[in-house]
């Protein structure tokens, strides 16, 4: 395995710098993906956790779930009434060079946000 076969280049934001956090949101439908949000923040204004979060509430925004299913979203496994709903599943990737990606995904919605993890790394151009 090479070095390249460990980053995707999947969708990946020309205009991300390396003191930001880069968030999108894509819909699949019909053999197409819909970007409904991309925005750049500021590392600094927003945790690690707080953008898991948002991701979260993003996907669910655009979702048709109802009250009753997002409530059972944040439910524990203990007991069976009401159950327990896995909205979607977690993903770690790293698209390119010095850079770390986690996806959200639920059914046709997928939200994700880039950041640079590595400075040197990131878009050094190979000499060559």
């Amino acid at each position: 395995m090479s070095e390249s076969d460990l980053y995707t280049d999947y969708k990946i934001c020309d205009a991300l710098k390396t003191n930001e956090k880069c968030f999108r949101l894509h819909e699949y439908n019909k053999g197409n993906f819909n970007e409904l949000f991309h925005e750049h923040v500021p590392k600094y204004r927003i945790s690690t956790n707080n953008a898991n979060e948002f991701m979260k509430t993003l996907v669910v925004h655009h979702s048709s779930y109802g009250d009753p299913e997002i409530l059972s979203t944040y439910l524990n496994n203990r007991g069976k009434n009401p159950s327990f709903l896995q909205l979607g599943l977690w993903i770690t990737e790293y698209p390119e060079p010095g850079v770390l990606r986690r996806f959200f995904s639920s059914g046709n919605l997928t939200a994700w946000y880039d950041e640079v993890i590595t400075p040197s790394q990131f878009r050094v151009e190979s000499k060559g």
